[in-house]
């Protein structure tokens, strides 16, 4: 009883605990003076380290459960915490502010400040094709706490990672011991650091529980190991979380759970007829929390014409297999250790197997990703190297027990066999966690909203406040009733308008068809008169924009800029749609100049309901 008790403690108590200490974090960075360039941080990171490692040593140590899970949750959240909370305290923006893929981010996350409804990021008038719970959380939160959710998205995302630590501790505790769970869960965070899983946390929340999902995996398979039912039911809750936060997650959890249960009947260590009741009892407790994002979207997709271009992407990452094992870093050790130890004990260890399955699914996705080029898409491989980078890692834990004996069987003694442990593994953390500062130092968090004192044209972040004044000046609505052209794109990171485009095709809903949206501005901009455009805006397969904000070109033209997916070509670069000033000369436009912008408000264009 006292077991199950400390389960449900883990999983519940635990992540209250985690966001308590990313908290205190927070609230003692603002206190502490960490100037910019100095190395004042590293210190601060360098010696935070040793005593999150010193804390997660006593939690190893102790005998007590009672004691040693509060100290392994505290410690564990810490581990992540601390050297971001110290490298992000000179700004109130996360890693890389509202650039790159942070820009749709922190949209999704203004969407659900401003409002609880389901809705696309950008879109209006469709439900979400992005998994929303992550954001749908952080966003309702920010509204409770009064916080804006440009502002919010740096502790939720801190807390994601803290809280993400504590629930991989908890899964690995109910298959292996205390000890050997907090080693597991340490060896999976430092693999997050490495492989830059800081820079996506929703992702991440899912993707460090495959390694132990692996595990309790082939325990279903084998029907072993306590309660089969129990077991299904948390496998199935850690699909459907996966369902709701990232997609890809989801898929390459189900497929390293399918090669367990092909393993399982190859093998005969499984029955088919037990084995099919164990994949409905998953598939059961998966189901309704994937209904709840995938069902509104699959009954608007029915019959429709939809555009993806959510796998047109390569990063260097997943251009190059992932070789983790042989890189000079404390965790690049932990991963060779790990990989030794995998193979050596694959057939007889099924901690081994489950692992060994994970790292060997994580390379046939790269594989396969490498495959679909020929059909001119990836399956995005870069985003499994934090896995496969984690559970390699995690076999170094396992690996420790043999070492341990050799080294008494050359005589050294229990205890001593027990304090080189200790110290090689408190090495190996604040090894790690002091170069996160480098590590990071491409995320760039300089980016601040600065609504009013002197600007620079150039700097577009610096008319976002007129910007928005002028545009709810001249509307009279809330920004969720209205749809913007943009020609900036912060602007619908940081306030709640729907967008006729997306920045970038990658972040665009399939039912969006942004090709086809492309090509509707540009026949917008070539329109005859004032009248034709009008019609055009009116008689438009979708939406139209109520409000433009067209950059004012030295030649009086107004222009919007425009993407275009050109994969594997990586430039997204497009010619802009170009407006003439004199098709906005009807009474049916309102224009106000905003330093390079120009604002066109059309008032008589119903709201979005």
């Amino acid at each position: 009883m006292t077991r199950r008790l400390l389960a449900a403690a883990d999983l519940v108590v635990g992540p209250v605990v985690a966001v308590g200490v990313v908290a205190a974090g927070l609230l003692l960075a603002d206190r502490i003076t960490v100037p910019a360039g100095s190395n004042v941080g590293l210190a601060l990171t360098a010696t935070g380290g040793a005593l999150v490692a010193a804390v997660l040593a006593a939690a190893a140590w102790s005998r007590s459960p009672l004691v040693a899970a509060p100290l392994a949750w505290v410690g564990l959240a810490a581990l992540p915490a601390l050297p971001l909370t110290l490298f992000l305290a000179n700004t109130p923006h996360y890693l890389f502010g509202v650039g790159g893929d942070q820009q749709f981010r922190v949209a999704f996350l203004t969407r659900f400040a401003d409002s609880a409804r389901l809705a696309d990021f950008a879109y209006a008038d469709m439900p979400p094709y992005y998994p929303a719970a992550w954001f749908w959380l952080g966003g309702r939160a920010a509204a409770l706490l009064g916080v804006d959710a440009w502002a919010f998205h740096k502790p939720f995302s801190i807390a994601t990672l803290a809280v993400t630590a504590v629930l991989t501790y908890a899964l690995w505790a109910l298959v292996t011991s205390r000890p050997r769970a907090v080693g597991a869960a340490v060896a999976t965070t430092l693999a997050g650091f490495v492989t830059l899983a800081a820079y996506s946390p929703y992702s991440w929340l899912t993707a460090a529980l495959v390694p132990p999902l692996a595990v309790l995996g082939l325990r279903l398979v084998r029907r072993t190991g306590g309660s089969w039912v129990r077991t299904a039911l948390l496998a199935g809750l850690v699909l459907g979380l996966a369902a709701v936060t990232h997609t890809q997650i989801l898929v390459f959890a189900g497929f390293v759970l399918t090669m367990l249960a092909v393993d399982g009947l190859v093998t005969r260590t499984a029955r088919p007829a037990t084995l099919a009741v164990t994949v409905g009892v998953v598939v059961a407790a998966a189901l309704p929390l994937t209904l709840v994002h995938w069902l509104p979207y699959l009954l608007a997709s029915a019959g429709q014409p939809t555009y993806s271009a959510g796998q047109h992407f390569l990063a260097e990452a997943g251009s190059r297999w992932p070789l983790p094992m042989l890189e000079a870093t404390p965790v690049g050790a932990l991963c060779l250790l790990g990989t030794v130890w995998i193979v050596a004990r694959f057939r007889t260890d099924p901690v081994a197997r489950g692992l060994g399955v994970t790292v060997a699914c994580g390379y046939a996705w790269y594989l396969l990703s490498t495959a679909a080029l020929a059909f001119g898409s990836t399956l995005l491989a870069f985003r499994i190297q934090p896995i496969l980078t984690a559970a390699l890692a995690c076999g170094a834990v396992w690996a420790v027990v043999p070492l341990a004996g050799v080294l008494r069987d050359r005589g050294v003694r229990a205890g001593a066999c027990a304090a080189v442990v200790t110290v090689l593994a408190a090495a190996v953390v604040v090894g790690q966690v002091q170069s996160v500062p480098q590590d990071y130092a491409w995320t760039g968090t300089a980016q601040d909203y600065r609504p009013d004192g002197t600007r620079d044209p150039a700097d577009a972040n610096a008319w976002l406040g007129d910007l928005h004044t002028t545009i709810d000046g001249l509307t009279g609505r809330p920004p969720r009733e209205v749809v913007v052209a943009s020609a900036n794109a912060t602007l619908l990171s940081y306030v709640p308008y729907f967008a006729f485009q997306a920045s970038q095709p990658q972040y665009a809903n399939p039912l969006a068809d942004y090709p086809a949206r492309t090509d509707e501005a540009r026949r917008w901009a070539a329109a005859a008169d004032p009248g034709r455009l009008l019609d055009a805006l009116d008689r438009g397969p979708v939406r139209a924009p109520s409000v433009f904000v067209l950059e004012r070109a030295a030649d009086g033209t107004l222009r919007l800029p425009l993407a275009q997916d050109r994969f594997p070509d990586p430039r997204q670069g497009a010619d802009p749609a170009v407006f003439a000033p004199q098709l906005f000369d009807d009474p049916a436009w309102q224009r106000r100049d905003v330093g390079p912008y120009a604002v066109l408000v059309r008032a008589d264009v119903p709201p979005v309901p």
